[in-house]
């Protein structure tokens, strides 16, 4: 289940505060203000300034409903702070170029406009951060050097111009999944920024990656040319990520993750491998246009190409090209009802702002009589999006809400418990799983629990008795009485494939630690391997043969 909680209490503390709260200074009439230390200046009506100055440490708040107008530079104090936080509409009838640090919360009510969408805008502070939640209007978008930007846009940002970032900036840009991002020019990121769209971007012009990241769950249709040069550029599409120009000068070491759908017009990139997920329980679509030129690169796992009209196969979806194929990769699957995997464009998820995927917390369905337990809940969780199982080391748990006070989660196993006396019935249980080093990096799920009815028990299924009795060919016994024929043991011991019998000793299976088992070479996993994990106490099952398919079996049911 996708919940992801994000900066959660930065957001609903924008939400929730409506209206500007602690004022020191009211609605200033002179058009040339100074803007003193430390103050906290409230506007409630329409005003218009001229040559205003700023001290340090301002805070500026535009109340619902109202326009301040800046006839001119707002330049501030190198270095020192300057809040903005807009309920209303703020108006700079000129380009600005601020060296004060800037920190601008436009709220869901408010909306900025630099020269009617037209100005530019450069920030040359050292620490920058826009949240936005309403409306953004402006030309060029200028990060100065040895800046430190955040971006946070969950309403709407028009650029009109170019978004720009100088080799030395540090900016981190999120749109978020109700966010909307109009880009008429050129992107131009580098090698210490990352952008993240998890709502709808559209850009008119090119992406400069320039060594950068991109991470798309989202939207993300980019019109001009998209230039992947620099150092370990990097694309992650887990949504919809569109190129309708051309992708190119990809080095070996630039990264090309597709789990969604990839639609290029044109790639000659060169060596960059075009990676998909490594489970094959997922598969990332890819549709050109034109036959693409990968020159020797790696293509795959579980990856799956069509040309967009015509037959698809190695021979028309590439050129001039050598990739090396890894495990599943396929050529237009859906034309023949083969696909391994749906096509997913939209995960649900949103990266943290700096690029780390969440965890991924899964719904349960349980069967628990009252006064008993099951579970674990983490058995279906992974600590990261695509990465490890979910433990009770690695995850941090935590109960969010019950529809029975008698159904509560036990947050020190992962176990789910059913208090003696709790009615027959379907009740739910929502919890939430954090990283351990990362405890803000969370996600939520929802259980299902039935409780059966008094004196209902766990199902034992009866033996299967009609048809041909076949003997077990091979046993181990300590009593010393191993003979051959079918009516001696361990032939007379109908039914099993093997036939263990002590009454001194115990059946041990192959003891391993969550890390053991994770480093279990993935070749060597098969269906229905066995371990005892002692990291989460129980007997772990791996049902389909990959490193995601370990489950513990600690649930008393009847698994048709």
């Amino acid at each position: 289940m996708r919940k992801i909680v994000l900066l959660t209490f930065i957001f609903m503390s924008y939400v929730l505060q409506a209206q500007c709260v602690g004022c020191t200074v009211t609605n200033p009439s002179d058009p040339n203000y100074h803007f003193p230390d430390n103050a906290t200046v409230c506007i409630s009506s329409n005003m218009t300034f001229n040559n205003p100055t700023f001290g340090s440490n301002v805070k500026v708040c535009i109340a619902s409903g109202v326009t301040v107008a800046f006839q001119n530079n707002i330049s501030g104090i190198n270095n020192a702070m300057t809040y903005f936080d807009v309920y209303g509409t703020l108006l700079f009838t000129q380009a600005i170029t601020t060296v004060a640090d800037l920190n601008v919360h436009v709220y869901s009510s408010g909306n900025i406009s630099m020269n009617s969408g037209n100005g530019n805008f450069t920030m040359n502070g050292q620490q920058n951060v826009i949240v936005n939640e309403g409306l953004i209007e402006l030309g060029v978008l200028q990060f100065g050097d040895n800046t430190d930007n955040i971006i946070d846009n969950y309403g709407t940002l028009n650029i009109n111009g170019n978004m720009n970032m100088s080799n030395s900036a540090v900016t981190k840009f999120r749109n978020e999944v109700s966010g909307f991002i109009s880009l008429a020019g050129n992107y131009s990121n580098n090698e210490n920024s990352i952008y993240i769209n998890c709502g709808t971007i559209n850009s008119n012009s090119g992406f400069n990656i320039n060594g950068g990241s991109i991470y798309n769950t989202g939207i993300f249709t980019a019109g001009g040319d998209i230039n992947l040069s620099g150092n370990s550029s990097e694309i992650y599409n887990f949504g919809l990520f569109t190129s309708t120009g051309n992708m190119n000068n990809a080095p070996a070491d630039a990264v090309i993750y597709n789990e969604g759908k990839l639609s290029i017009n044109q790639y000659q990139g060169g060596n960059a491998a075009f990676h998909g997920p490594s489970s094959s329980s997922k598969k990332g679509y890819i549709e050109v246009n034109n036959a693409i030129q990968v020159n020797n690169a790696v293509i795959g796992p579980n990856l799956d190409f069509k040309r967009s009209t015509g037959v698809s196969d190695p021979s028309t979806v590439f050129m001039n090209s050598n990739p090396t194929y890894l495990t599943n990769v396929t050529f237009d699957c859906a034309s023949t009802n083969s696909c391994s995997a749906p096509l997913i464009t939209n995960p649900g998820f949103c990266t943290t702002i700096n690029g780390n995927l969440p965890p991924m917390a899964v719904d349960d369905t349980y069967t628990i009589p009252a006064g008993s337990f099951a579970g674990i809940v983490l058995d279906n969780d992974f600590e990261t999006y695509n990465g490890p199982q979910a433990t009770i080391t690695n995850v941090i748990i935590s109960q969010i809400s019950t529809s029975n006070p008698n159904i509560s989660l036990n947050t020190s196993t992962g176990y789910v418990t059913v208090a003696p006396g709790t009615p027959a019935g379907t009740y739910t249980l929502n919890y939430q799983i954090c990283q351990q080093g990362n405890p803000t990096n969370c996600d939520t799920a929802t259980d299902t629990i039935t409780v059966p009815g008094s004196g209902t028990t766990p199902c034992y299924k009866p033996a299967v008795t009609s048809g041909s009795v076949l003997p077990a060919n091979m046993g181990i016994t300590a009593l010393q009485r191993a003979q051959s024929g079918d009516a001696n043991w361990p032939g007379a011991r109908k039914g099993a494939w093997i036939a263990l019998e002590s009454k001194t000793k115990g059946f041990v299976l192959n003891r391993l630690t969550d890390a053991q088992v994770t480093a279990i070479p993935v070749t060597d996993l098969k269906e229905g391997m066995m371990v005892y994990n002692t990291t989460q106490n129980c007997l772990q099952i791996n049902i389909d043969g990959t490193p995601t398919g370990w489950r513990c079996f600690n649930n008393q049911t009847c698994p048709d």
